[in-house]
């Protein structure tokens, strides 16, 4: 067996993997939705932008209901797509906040980006986690 690397043993201020992980897919789908009625503000004001925000959103809005459900039923198959899914998300952007900041030289904008990728990084881990304990105690794949 393969040894498990980043693995956490729980999530921040002692709780548990399933619990944070819930914790992580209900605020995750609270900002998504704020984040998609900002995005319906923004395209119904001429903002072509917020249209963009609002299929970003939604697709974010199926991720955390998946996670959820996930959590709720012990599946690890739906957990992981939120993983993987959500890991591609920041690599992508991480990738075009690096190309923003040097584009424009945004110190502040660097910092904010590192943060918040710090903190999605770290709720990766943390349902990655939740995911391989499932695995380990006979949780299911789909």
């Amino acid at each position: 067996m393969t040894e498990q690397k980043c693995v956490l043993s729980q999530c921040c201020c002692g709780c548990s993997l399933r619990s944070g992980s819930l914790a992580i897919g209900i605020v995750g789908l609270i900002f998504a939705i704020i984040g998609a009625i900002y995005g319906i503000y923004q395209g119904v004001n001429g903002i072509t932008q917020g249209w963009v925000d609002l299929v970003v959103n939604l697709i974010t809005i199926v991720l955390c209901a998946i996670l959820i459900q996930g959590v709720r039923q012990e599946k690890r198959g739906l957990v992981m797509v939120w993983v993987w899914v959500t890991a591609i998300l920041i690599a992508i952007n991480i990738v075009l906040g690096v190309i923003g900041i040097i584009v424009t030289l945004n110190i502040i904008g660097a910092v904010i980006l590192f943060i918040i990728m710090a903190i999605a990084i770290y709720c990766v881990l943390v349902v990655r986690s939740y995911a391989i304990s499932l695995s380990a105690s006979g949780g299911g794949m789909a």
